[in-house]
């Protein structure tokens, strides 16, 4: 059997019913633009160490298929990075089939850039991450996270009447926490994001689950409130499951900020969203990300209007359908 007709396989019998459509997408471009033309017709049981670190070499070197971009014609870090983890995988998959007792890409390593003190998921893996979490039966709660750059004390501490699925908004109080798994109110603020479509979608479905209880993630056995370590274990099954290097589940707050600002949210809208008192807050803490310099107006935390935080929020949404 050569590579090419096991990742075949792997791709019907594994990826296509584990993996999101958009991600089944992107590991089939990979596939078929990077590592089947170059180690495809290799039998399975005869592909070597060698021969994996020099297809990584030349794709680094060569692999660009884009002009336009900097690294050209060679790959940046990000894409090898996809490209030699989409292997690893594969060939990891093998092992368990029988097929072959070594998987030769595990030899390399390809370690996350880092920006910022945060680690920060690529787009790539806000996939595999959300992939895990739907299989794990933990979606609804860690796509919210994602989407909306909530705490893992405000996460936990939602109510279905903060849900306005007709609006599609959420209204955080930044008061309410969890407290020996009972929910504790005290007086202080609120805000209000914006939430995707397919948010709100998962939502309602989560709804129908529990239409009885008050609380929006509750945990199954107790019916009481998360903890934040039984969420904290949550996020690690997932990243365990997706074979995502280790963030903390702090960092998808992070993750959710530094892609929305990526992909043209601003930085007021940034800091509205996050609950930031000042926008000049925003500004400093994700300062590599921010594309213009700050407006004297930004400083309002309250400048942005809904309208222009529903559009936000669909920035996210057509970002993780890239």
């Amino acid at each position: 059997m050569t590579l090419r007709e096991y990742i075949l396989h792997w791709q019907e019998a594994y990826d296509k019913n584990q993996s999101r459509p958009t991600t089944y997408a992107a590991h089939g471009y990979l596939f078929k633009n990077h590592i089947l033309p170059r180690l495809g017709e290799i039998p399975l049981e005869e592909l070597t160490v060698e021969q994996v670190g020099d297809f990584l070499e030349e794709r680094k070197q060569f692999g660009g298929h884009r002009p336009e971009s900097p690294e050209y014609p060679g790959l940046g870090e990000h894409a090898m990075r996809h490209i030699h983890r989409l292997l690893q995988q594969c060939l990891d998959q093998a092992i368990r089939d029988g097929l072959i007792t070594d998987n030769p890409a595990r030899a390399f390593r390809y370690p996350k850039p880092k920006k910022v003190s945060a680690n920060v998921l690529t787009p790539t893996e806000v996939e595999d991450y959300l992939d895990a979490a739907q299989r794990l039966g933990y979606l609804p709660m860690f796509l919210l996270a994602l989407t909306a750059g909530l705490r893992q004390g405000e996460l936990i501490a939602l109510k279905w009447s903060d849900l306005d699925a007709k609006e599609r908004t959420l209204t955080i109080s930044e008061s309410r926490s969890v407290e020996r798994r009972e929910l504790v109110e005290y007086e202080g603020g609120t805000r209000t994001v914006s939430l995707t479509e397919e948010v709100v979608e998962l939502l309602r479905l989560e709804h129908a689950m529990h239409p009885s209880s008050p609380l929006m993630f509750m945990h199954p056995a107790t019916q009481r409130p998360y903890s934040p370590q039984m969420v904290s274990r949550m996020h690690n099954e997932i990243i365990r499951e997706a074979g995502l290097d280790h963030i903390r589940c702090a960092d998808l707050r992070h993750t959710c900020a530094v892609l929305a600002l990526q992909n043209g949210m601003d930085a007021r809208e940034v800091s509205q969203m996050l609950g930031h008192f000042r926008t000049s807050m925003t500004r400093q803490n994700y300062a590599p990300y921010l594309a213009c310099p700050a407006a004297k107006s930004e400083n309002n935390p309250n400048e942005a209007s809904q309208e222009e935080l529903r559009q936000a929020a669909d920035i996210l949404d057509n970002l993780l359908k890239f």
